[in-house]
């Protein structure tokens, strides 16, 4: 009977810590993800300018796409469209990226694929979030709780 009991501890380890590597295995390092719950208020002219808010991705020797996903809950301002600075690169839009004139506090989100072509390099690549007013030469946004969350696809 001793035998089966140690059979069944072994069998429970094992299964533990195989638990414990999976759970592990996703998630995410700190620099891919960018969380900010506070208010903010973003202005400035046309675009395209940085919002100074960046992630960070360390991409193999043979770089593979990233997908990025940027999320605001917003209230108001001028309508704004929102692009990605790729390793200090020029302001870029990557799809959709287009906040309209509103006051609206639903989350409004956006996700982008870059692809090596894009300008990733092997090593650490950077990705800003930047953009401007549509319309006016000077412009704003206020926007509250910011999440940017950059992946490596596989």
């Amino acid at each position: 009977m001793s035998n089966l009991v140690r059979q069944c501890a072994v069998c429970l380890a094992i299964l533990c810590f195989a638990i414990g590597v999976s759970t592990t295995a996703f998630a995410v390092p700190p620099g891919e993800v960018l969380y900010d719950p506070a208010f903010h208020d973003i202005s400035g002219g046309q675009c395209c300018f940085s919002f100074n808010e960046t992630v960070s991705v360390i991409e193999p020797a043979k770089p593979v796409p990233v997908v990025l996903t940027y999320e605001v809950s917003f209230f108001e301002g001028s309508s704004f469209i929102v692009g990605l600075m790729v390793n200090g690169g020029p302001c870029t839009l990557y799809g959709s990226g287009f906040i309209p004139r509103v006051a609206d506090n639903n989350p409004k989100a956006f996700q982008w694929i870059v692809f090596p072509a894009d300008g990733l390099r092997a090593g650490t690549n950077t990705f800003t979030v930047c953009g401007g007013s549509v319309f006016f030469n000077t412009g704003f946004i206020d926007i509250q709780q910011i999440t940017l969350a950059a992946r490596l696809s596989n």
